[in-house]
């Protein structure tokens, strides 16, 4: 556990001669549930604030965790790209993981035309994130669900 939590050493699987690195080792016991996602084993920057315009890949990657691909159109994680929930220039919004949405091109581009408002609640993997329709579209405003969650069955 010590080599696994300070990166150092290597990791053995029953059954398989050669050891393996400790990013796989975490890769593994990440998708096995054993400990929580591991997103680099550089230590990647994940907020930059307003030093970055453009999201980095491991903030991609991390995002790609909560949303699993466009958060409204469900495109994958490689047609996607990073927007800004407060815009960087009109909002001055900071390239934050908190402050990024992975949309696909189409859903970026009505985002920015049509006046739709995206909210999240929560943080991490299980955050919810909401789309608010445009006054036009839906005078009510109701929000829609978005990201993973848009495919949780109701009990």
């Amino acid at each position: 556990l010590e080599d696994l939590q300070a990166g150092t050493g290597s990791a053995t699987i029953d059954g398989v001669p050669a050891p393996v690195s400790i990013p796989t080792a975490r890769w593994m016991a990440a998708d096995a549930q054993i400990i929580p996602c591991v997103l680099g084993g550089n230590s990647d920057i994940l907020d930059w604030g307003r030093a970055k315009r453009l999201f980095t890949p491991a903030q991609k990657l991390a995002l790609t965790e909560r949303d699993g691909g466009c958060a409204n159109g469900g495109a994958p994680p490689g047609m996607t790209v990073v927007h800004h929930l407060r815009w960087w220039h009109r909002d001055t919004g900071p390239t934050d993981l908190n402050n990024g949405i992975l949309l696909c091109t189409t859903c970026h581009h009505r985002i920015h035309d049509d006046g739709w408002d995206i909210h999240i609640d929560g943080t991490g993997t299980n955050a919810t994130v909401w789309f608010i329709p445009p006054p036009w579209l839906d005078p009510t405003q109701t929000p829609r669900p978005g990201g993973r969650h848009r495919f949780d069955l109701t009990a």
